[in-house]
């Protein structure tokens, strides 16, 4: 079976949406961090939970598209959906063997 664009799950769809809303709030995160001063009410205030809906949406589609995979839901938009964790994986494993070389 070819894969698909969009998810045929409701886990996929899940996993989708909150990859689709992380990446969005990821973009606002960095564009309001560089338009803004740092003296700002909303540092202190609005983006601590800022922070934790980006958390929140980059746990749901992390978790959500490994589950969606494990389903058997191959779409584009799941395996998409997967990056953070690689990505975290990765970053983990380059940080061990730099560490192992005293680098």
């Amino acid at each position: 079976m070819a894969p698909s664009f969009w998810p045929r799950t409701r886990i996929g769809w899940v996993a989708a949406v909150s990859f689709i809303s992380f990446v969005v709030l990821y973009i606002i995160n960095g564009y309001m961090l560089k338009v803004s001063g740092y003296g700002e009410w909303w540092l202190a205030d609005v983006l601590p939970f800022y922070g934790l809906s980006l958390g929140a949406t980059v746990f749901a589609s992390s978790i959500g598209g490994v589950i969606a995979l494990f389903g058997r839901d191959n779409a584009w938009t799941v395996r998409a959906a997967t990056l953070p964790i690689f990505g975290f994986v990765f970053v983990r494993i380059m940080i061990m063997v730099l560490n192992a070389l005293h680098l």
